[in-house]
């Protein structure tokens, strides 16, 4: 006979997986900055959190039985990066942009530590989470499919040219494909993992992002290394792939000519640009990467000339190359992000979140915590809007919780 405690313990499970999902359905897939930038909903993404907040009520009620399964060590990296934050806007003079920095930090902490309840305690939660990360992986492949063939489905958000869909920055999309293959693949069946990674990487391939392009390259090798993909179908799907290639080139003679595609209309001057940039990357003729670089060279500069103390929260932010405004390109580098803001010590503001959410991982989630380390570790060198982006809490929250979960469970066993 169920009894009424146990009905009430059942329903708060699965309304901590409907909650779950939900969570991945909005924030993963990036509709609540998509809705407001595209002018679609008159709701910001602050206000979607909120809602989320309010939603999670009866799960933050019942914090104390679940506090043993939140990770410690990302809850001690949330407080110490909050000190830190709030020390660096103290010892510096306020500025506007020091002020919306530490707004983000907070914001970004407080989404990091609602999702980390949310996904707390129950591995069913978390099943139903990577379930619901695969199809935002498989629905961000189909739209950039979609918008590569049609660039001007989002040209009011997206103006690079290049397929990005909710996510709008190209390499934003990219990087969120890499993150539902690293939470996916070992979830499906031995023979779905393949053309699963393999779909995936087609979705990362128009996005033309060299970052998420060599992240996927990375993950697919530890994969394929460690048996979780298996290394011979890989082999099978891409000797089938280079066939087909083979075969459509010699039906259709010059159709694979960059020149060919771009008068048939299938491809633009930014992605001609970007292919062409693979073909040389010391091609540097985009105005874009020209400010990059200069962003680069004067957040080192910054950071050379105040090594120790660094130049307060938000520094990057107040920059100019070109007329155009760091707070959309920046450092694109996470840890020259925070040894600017921070000094030294900053170049350890990262490395420490990603080690905080993985050093406790277990044997079955070993080969998980590899690929997201090592996709992680070099991402960092490709953005420097990790730590604030809605996507990448989910998996850093996921992340810890899938391995506090697995090492309570192991400890009871």
């Amino acid at each position: 006979m169920i009894t009424v405690a146990q009905k009430k313990s059942n329903f708060l499970i699965y309304y901590q997986c409907w909650l779950a999902v939900v969570a991945v359905l909005i924030f993963f897939t990036n509709l609540d900055v998509y809705w407001q930038t595209a002018g679609i909903l008159p709701f910001e993404p602050l206000h979607w959190i909120i809602l989320l907040i309010g939603a999670s009520t009866p799960i933050i009620f019942s914090l104390s039985s679940r506090k043993k399964f939140l990770s410690k060590s990302l809850l001690k990296w949330c407080l110490a990066y909050f000190l830190l934050s709030l020390f660096y806007f103290c010892l510096f003079l306020p500025t506007p942009e020091a002020f919306q920095e530490l707004r983000t930090r907070v914001l970004s902490i407080t989404f990091l530590l609602l999702t980390l309840i949310i996904f707390s305690k129950y591995y069913l939660v978390q099943k139903f989470t990577r379930y619901a990360i695969i199809s935002a992986g498989l629905l961000g492949t189909i739209i950039n499919i979609y918008e590569f063939f049609n660039p001007l489905v989002f040209i009011a958000v997206n103006e690079t040219g290049r397929a990005a869909g909710f996510y709008i920055n190209p390499n934003t999309s990219g990087c969120a494909l890499v993150v539902s293959l690293i939470f996916g693949v070992d979830l499906l069946q031995r023979k779905y993992r393949i053309p699963f990674a393999l779909i995936i990487g087609i979705g990362i391939f128009l996005t033309f992002s060299r970052g998420s392009l060599l992240g996927w390259i990375i993950v697919m090798i530890i994969f394929t290394t460690t048996n979780v993909t298996p290394g011979h179908q890989l082999f099978l799907w891409l000797g089938g792939l280079v066939m087909m290639i083979t075969v459509v080139v010699a039906i259709t003679g010059n159709f694979f000519n960059l020149d060919s595609l771009q008068d048939m209309g299938l491809i633009n001057d930014n992605v001609m640009g970007r292919l062409q940039e693979f073909g040389s990357p010391s091609n540097t003729d985009d105005d874009a990467a020209l400010a990059r670089i200069e962003v680069v060279k004067l957040a080192w500069q910054m950071f050379s000339e105040h090594p120790f103390i660094g130049n307060g929260i938000g520094s990057t932010r107040a920059l100019s190359v070109g007329g155009l405004s760091t707070h959309d390109i920046s450092t694109h580098n996470m840890y020259l992000y925070f040894m600017t803001d921070h000094g030294i010590i900053g170049a350890f503001v990262y490395p420490l979140l990603i080690y905080a959410v993985t050093h406790s991982y277990q044997q079955n989630n070993k080969y998980i915590v590899c690929g997201f380390v090592a996709f992680y570790l070099i991402w960092g060198f490709f953005s420097h809007n990790i730590v604030e982006q809605r996507f990448q809490s989910i998996a850093f929250s996921l992340m810890a919780t899938m391995n506090q979960t697995t090492h309570r469970v192991n400890c009871k066993s």
